[in-house]
């Protein structure tokens, strides 16, 4: 029973880390320039953020990506990564899912609720679909150009007086970490022994004489 209880709770820390992650950026770009400019351009699953510092003047912008297509045209962000980042949305929700199934099924197996053997596999499998969900955004993440004529997901280069520099956020690695966490559930579960349950005898009616 107790690999059933670890592996419960590292499923409830997936679905933490998970909502976490949904809720951070995960890729960053910093641009520094002439003039003092400074702007850091944050990757959130929904939207996009935009920080800096001109002239001692902060600017601040925050804007969605149907809007970002709109208004970024002429600068170097890839456009077509959006895409990329919308399907990492829906691969993030369908995660929290898998890892929601997953937990209960892990609780009916703690607590002896339903069918052991049943609740053993299910829980297995929707761990190993989390695991999979999870991992497959940041990998996607990974083979995506953010910036035109950058040098892939990490990079630094210089251009017309300004210099840019890319790598993931925090939520891009809170995934990996969730990936990890969420397999190694799946397998605690999975090798979690069933303990058939003890029939108690059955007592013989008395015997009645006619």
């Amino acid at each position: 029973m107790r690999k059933g209880i670890v592996a419960c709770l590292g499923m409830i820390l997936a679905l933490v880390l998970l909502v976490v992650a949904f809720l951070g950026p995960w890729y960053m770009v910093n641009a520094t320039g002439m003039l003092g400019a400074d702007y850091t351009m944050e990757l959130f699953l929904t939207r996009m953020e935009v920080q800096g510092n001109l002239k001692g003047q902060g600017v601040s912008l925050s804007m969605g990506y149907a809007e970002a297509k709109a208004n970024l045209q002429s600068t170097d962000v890839n456009m077509e990564s959006f895409a990329m980042i919308e399907t990492a949305m829906y691969l993030a929700l369908l995660a929290m899912v898998t890892s929601l199934i997953a937990i209960i099924c892990m609780i009916a197996i703690v607590y002896n609720k339903g069918k052991p053997k049943t609740m053993k596999l299910m829980g297995g499998l929707f761990g190993i679909l989390t695991f999979l969900l999870a991992l497959l955004p940041a990998v996607y993440f990974m083979n995506t150009k953010f910036v035109e004529n950058s040098s892939g997901f990490w990079f630094s280069l210089s251009a017309l007086g300004m210099a840019l520099s890319g790598g993931p956020g925090y939520a891009w690695c809170l995934m990996i970490v969730v990936a990890i966490i969420a397999v190694i559930s799946a397998v605690a579960i999975l090798l979690q022994k069933i303990v058939p349950e003890e029939k108690s005898p059955e007592t013989p009616l008395p015997s009645t004489k006619i």
